[in-house]
C-alpha cells in the first residue's frame, strides 16, 4: 500500500474509534471474576484411578503366594541338591521357527514395512509435542 491509502485508513479508524462510546465494567466485575476463578480452581483436573482395584490386587497376590507355596512344597525340601535339578525341561525351538526357512518376501513389502516404521517413529515425537502444547494451553 502507498502512503496516501495508509492515511485514509488511519483517518477512517480514528473516526470510528472516536464515535464508539467508552464502556465501563459493572461494579461487581472484580467480584464476579474472582468467584469464577475460585470455582474453576476448586474443580479437580485429574483424579487418579488405579488400573486394578484393591480386591483384584489382593486376589493376585494370594494366587501368586499359593502358587509359590505349591511349587516349594511339590519340588523343594526333599533332596539336598535343590529342586531346580528335579525339573526336567528341554527347550526345543525348532518346530516354532521352522516355517521361516521357506519364507520369502518381496522388496515392496520390505520397503513398505521400513517406510511405515520410519513414519511411525517420526510421528511419535511430533504427537508428544502437540499433546504437551495442548496440555499447557488448557
Amino acid at each position: 500500500m502507498d502512503k496516501q491509502e495508509d492515511k485514509k485508513w488511519e483517518e477512517f479508524l480514528d473516526r470510528i474509534m472516536g464515535e464508539a462510546p467508552l464502556e465501563s465494567p459493572s461494579k461487581d466485575f472484580t467480584a464476579n471474576i474472582l468467584q469464577k476463578i475460585e470455582t474453576q480452581s476448586a474443580k479437580e483436573v485429574y483424579q487418579y484411578k488405579p488400573l486394578l482395584s484393591k480386591p483384584v490386587l489382593v486376589g493376585v497376590f494370594i494366587a501368586f503366594a499359593a502358587l509359590m507355596a505349591f511349587v516349594v512344597l511339590k519340588f523343594g525340601g526333599q533332596s539336598t541338591d535343590g529342586w531346580f535339578d528335579q525339573l526336567q525341561w528341554e527347550p526345543n525351538f525348532q518346530p516354532v521357527w521352522s516355517w521361516m526357512e521357506q519364507y520369502t518376501s518381496s522388496n515392496v513389502l520390505l520397503y513398505a514395512v521400513l517406510l511405515f516404521g520410519v513414519l511411525f517413529f517420526v510421528q511419535l515425537p511430533w504427537l508428544k509435542k502437540q499433546l504437551e502444547q495442548d496440555l499447557i494451553l488448557k
